[in-house]
């Protein structure tokens, strides 16, 4: 094989290494801090993959250095914090592998800066019905409740309450949905919804959005690299 060959081989494998990561200003500091995180880590990795985690140290440590600055982005950051972000990338191992089409630590630090405690908050494996709803007003707090019970249960539930005619609110629901396209958060919010939608189906004729795969698409669109994305 030509040098020039197996050099372009080797800087593309690079590269890929070092994919979202920028250089951190005397990564030596940081050598022998989180040491309890990092050995947590490479059991967990060991674990998950059956594979050991095969990294340099000074490799190790710019990831680690990267995942604090992610993470302090939107918190305090704290050894703590790092343990329960990292116990939710494992938790979600699944996010990654359809995300990333791995699960590395590159990967992991790449995401930390969007990553918040809140996400996939509720329990989508748990299936809810039409009946939780009865006790609840989803009114005072419609996206919540969308998140929640998903838009079939929670929007029938809504224009019951508002003796609403369901074409007319369900075009001012989808124009709220595409209102949360424009930020993180938002993006965030609507991620939730779609899934228990999807946790919750299939729904009855009478439901609004019974026919969601339809109805949704252009939002569900946004999610195609999600797992539970049936789009």
């Amino acid at each position: 094989m030509a040098n020039s060959e197996l050099d372009g081989k080797i800087l593309n494998i690079v590269n890929t290494w070092y994919h979202g990561l920028n250089e951190i200003n005397d990564p030596d500091k940081d050598f022998v801090k989180y040491d309890v995180s990092k050995n947590k880590f490479k059991k967990k990795y060991a674990a998950r993959t059956g594979e050991f985690l095969k990294i340099t140290q000074k490799l190790e440590t710019l990831m680690f250095s990267k995942i604090r600055q992610g993470l302090s982005e939107n918190y305090e950051f704290s050894e703590e914090l790092l343990d329960e972000y990292l116990n939710w990338c494992f938790d979600n191992y699944d996010f990654f592998t359809k995300t990333y089409q791995s699960f590395t630590l590159n990967n992991i630090a790449v995401f930390s800066g969007q990553w918040k405690k809140d996400m996939f908050k509720f329990e989508f494996k748990t299936k809810t019905s039409f009946d939780d709803l009865k006790k609840i007003n989803v009114s005072d707090n419609a996206i919540y409740n969308f998140e929640k019970f998903g838009l079939p249960f929670a929007a029938t539930k809504l224009a019951k309450e508002k003796n609403a005619e369901k074409d007319n609110l369900g075009r001012v629901i989808e124009a709220k949905l595409q209102e949360l396209t424009n930020t993180k958060d938002g993006l965030n919010s609507l991620k939730n919804i779609m899934r228990k939608t999807v946790e919750n189906g299939p729904y009855e004729k009478d439901f609004m959005f019974y026919d969601y795969k339809t109805s949704l698409r252009k939002f569900f669109l946004y999610f195609t690299n999600e797992p539970w994305c049936e789009i």
